[in-house]
């Protein structure tokens, strides 16, 4: 690039001497080590650090989906103690009622009752890919609901003042054997969920035992390549150094040499100032001539015709061809007109692009909340056009470049109000959320949206997704794009096509000064 090359490397003059390059490591004389070069050692380091990440990453889902399955059946193991304590404390408020008769104990049964229901529920749905467990807990529900049946009748004898017959039962519990085989079961339920937790707990360790490991491997690999980078390193600084004195000594008259390369560049970069010119005049001039001509052919349509019909009829043939032929001549006027005109307006927006790279920015405070409201205000007629509205949320006071600022939420809201969905009414939110020394700007739409594969190109210059049933040139996202990039700022799209876009215009709190100098 002109203007970016003056210190290309002036020993490409000089006369062949036959040099390996400085950084070329591998062509080692006869005799010594063959290392590798540079490059294969960068793609040598890039295959172990992502086969490093691969098997880290697969390692820690490893270690995830085992502290999972440990964690699961610390919850069976939980809900296994929880049902067999709210058994135990059920069967001591029975006898603590039935003995004494307080209201207490009666309320601290039904409690007990009431939870321990549940976590036998619970049990069974944590345990639903473990069959012999859903064998326990369907064999455990009934011999639950027989318990509790016996506490109950013990319970309302009671409560009927019967209180020997409520002893009596007591004593008999006739549901014992009942109570004993269930909690045999929850006993079993519990080892059979220790062995889980014990052959899960070795797989934790072994996952992590295997992590530790490759990240260690993976450390002395990166360490030995880091090594060896940092002795080829050296290498080639010391080659380059010896190159750059044989350079100092072989181009005694480098001043002079790189002088005459700048004289050369600064009429490079004439040349290219030259272009603008050539751009707006030259090339329009041709355009203009051609559009000339082409309206001269169109008032010499008819005279031709005209003569070419008396022709025939002096020859005596048939004018019907002649009709056809008029229909194909006028239709290639059309195409040239066409084109012309699309060529005229494709000139005046590189024209418009580069007057606003060469733009110096002017920092200001703005009121992005008017700001908006005046660019609202200016397309109410275009909103009333398409039964549209324009929302805006709280927007904060940023130092940046007015103009700039205008031109790229114009571009935004026009951009919007013109793919709207057909019979959806349009609404356009405009909303910021604000980040340390940033200012990041939401417009959101309910538009037509934009197909993924598109969504790439909407960026470029005269590139256009979608329907082209709108008029435009394609160079309004890549004029905001470009506005955008030279206010040190970031702008992406999300979008889904058929439901709505979003456009996110990232942008500094207070706008470098040297920022308006810099190109697009």
């Amino acid at each position: 690039m002109p203007g970016t090359s003056g210190h290309e490397n002036p020993a490409r003059d000089i006369p062949s001497r036959e040099k390996a390059p400085a950084g070329d490591v591998s062509r080692a004389p006869a005799g010594r080590l063959r290392l590798p070069g540079p490059t294969l050692l960068l793609v040598l380091g890039f295959a172990v650090l992502a086969s490093i990440s691969a098997m880290s990453i697969t390692l820690v889902y490893r270690a995830q989906d085992d502290a999972d399955s440990v964690t699961h059946t610390l919850r069976v193991m939980n809900a296994i103690s929880q049902l067999q304590v709210m058994v135990r404390r059920a069967e001591s408020a029975e006898r603590g009622f039935l003995i004494t008769g307080g209201d207490g104990f009666l309320r601290f049964y039904e409690e007990s009752k009431a939870r321990a229901l549940p976590s036998l529920d619970e049990i069974g749905a944590l345990t639903q890919d473990n069959p012999a467990q859903q064998a326990r807990v369907a064999e455990a529900r009934p011999l639950l609901d027989s318990r509790f049946a016996s506490f109950e009748r013990a319970i309302a004898l009671r409560q009927s003042g019967d209180l020997e017959a409520a002893q009596a039962d007591l004593k008999a519990d006739r549901s014992e054997g009942a109570m004993s085989r269930l909690g045999t079961l929850l006993i079993d339920m519990k080892a059979a969920e220790t062995q889980l937790l014990d052959s899960r707990a070795i797989a934790s360790r072994h996952s992590a035992g295997w992590l530790t490991a490759v990240s260690a491997g993976g450390f002395a690999v990166v360490l030995a390549l880091g090594g060896l980078a940092l002795y080829l390193n050296r290498r080639t600084i010391a080659a380059l150094e010896e190159a750059q004195q044989e350079l100092e000594t072989v181009n005694a008259g480098l001043e002079q040499r790189v002088a005459a390369r700048t004289a050369d560049l600064k009429e490079a970069n004439d040349e290219i100032q030259r272009f603008a010119y050539i751009v707006s005049h030259d090339l329009r001039s041709p355009l203009v001539n051609i559009m000339g001509f082409t309206s001269e052919i169109e008032t010499m349509r008819t005279e031709l015709f005209q003569r070419l019909g008396r022709l025939r009829e002096t020859a005596g043939e048939a004018r019907e061809a002649d009709a056809e032929m008029a229909v194909d001549f006028e239709e290639a006027l059309g195409f040239i007109k066409t084109s012309i005109t699309r060529m005229d307006r494709l000139i005046n927006a590189i024209l418009a692009l580069s007057r606003e790279g060469r733009k110096e920015f002017m920092p200001v405070d703005v009121d992005v909340g008017e700001l908006i409201a005046n660019i609202a205000g200016s397309m109410a007629h275009q909103t009333n056009e398409v039964g549209a509205v324009i929302r805006a949320g709280q927007l904060p006071v940023i130092h940046s470049d007015r103009l700039a600022l205008e031109q790229i939420f114009t571009n935004l809201l026009d951009n919007a109000l013109k793919y709207l969905r057909d019979g959806v009414p349009g609404v356009i939110e405009v909303s910021a959320v604000n980040t340390p020394g940033f200012i990041t700007f939401v417009v959101k739409d309910n538009g037509r949206g934009i197909d993924p594969k598109d969504r790439g190109r909407v960026f470029e210059l005269f590139r256009r997704s979608g329907r082209q049933d709108r008029p435009g040139e394609g160079i309004g996202l890549a004029h905001v794009r470009a506005l955008v990039r030279r206010m040190g700022g970031l702008i992406s799209l999300d979008s889904t096509l058929g439901e709505g876009s979003t456009l996110k215009v990232t942008l500094p709190r207070r706008l470098p000064i040297d920022n308006g100098h810099k190109d697009t």
